[in-house]
């Protein structure tokens, strides 16, 4: 039997892996020196990327629930929020409402004290804040805040001015046109001629 010698680890003429099948397309199964501890480097390096990925997917969970906090804010007509009033007790929320008589305007330290009615019902604002420049009696609000700890007024710190889609011409009477379906008519039919 003719042993080949090829130059293994230990040097020249020292034997080798037996290669001889390799020139038949067969494949060297031999253990290499050192080919035990790459695996388990790779296997440290995927094990710590693997706990960063977790770690930052945890952060971004974590702002998601903290920025979605904010959208959870609720609702309120007046007249629902006085019959809940219990069950909300200081809980922040949203009450909507309409500006009824005339706001007690505050400046410095002072409050702008005024109340907001839905349904018949109505509830004292007390708002601590900047106000819309809109902010008037007789407009729809909504008002973010919360019941004061008496539950006698609502205790607010944004105020929001609702507006109405109806933008109607004043009259010199100072009254405001009912209709106006000539405007739209003529609207229409200049639409129509451009095409």
């Amino acid at each position: 039997m003719d042993v080949t010698s090829t130059p293994g680890p230990g040097g020249p003429g020292a034997p080798g892996p037996d290669d001889r099948d390799l020139d038949d397309g067969g494949l060297d199964l031999t253990p290499r020196s050192g080919a035990a501890a790459t695996p388990r480097r790779r296997t440290g390096v995927r094990r710590w990327g693997a706990i960063a990925v977790l770690g930052v997917l945890v952060v971004v969970v974590g702002v998601i629930v903290w920025q979605a906090k904010g959208a959870t804010l609720y609702y309120k007509n007046a007249d629902e929020a006085i019959a809940q009033k219990a069950s909300l007790g200081t809980k922040t929320f949203r009450l909507q409402g309409t500006v009824i008589g005339q706001p007690e305007p505050g400046n410095g330290d002072r409050p702008t004290v005024f109340r907001v009615a839905y349904n018949g019902k109505s509830v004292k604002v007390v708002h601590t804040g900047s106000e819309p420049a809109l902010f008037k009696a007789g407009l729809p609000v909504v008002v973010e805040g919360h019941w004061n700890t008496a539950g006698t007024a609502f205790d607010s710190r944004r105020l929001l001015v609702k507006h109405t889609e109806d933008y109607q011409k004043q009259d010199k009477n100072g009254s405001y046109e009912k209709q106006n379906p000539d405007r739209v008519v003529d609207a229409d039919k200049q639409n129509e001629s451009a095409s």
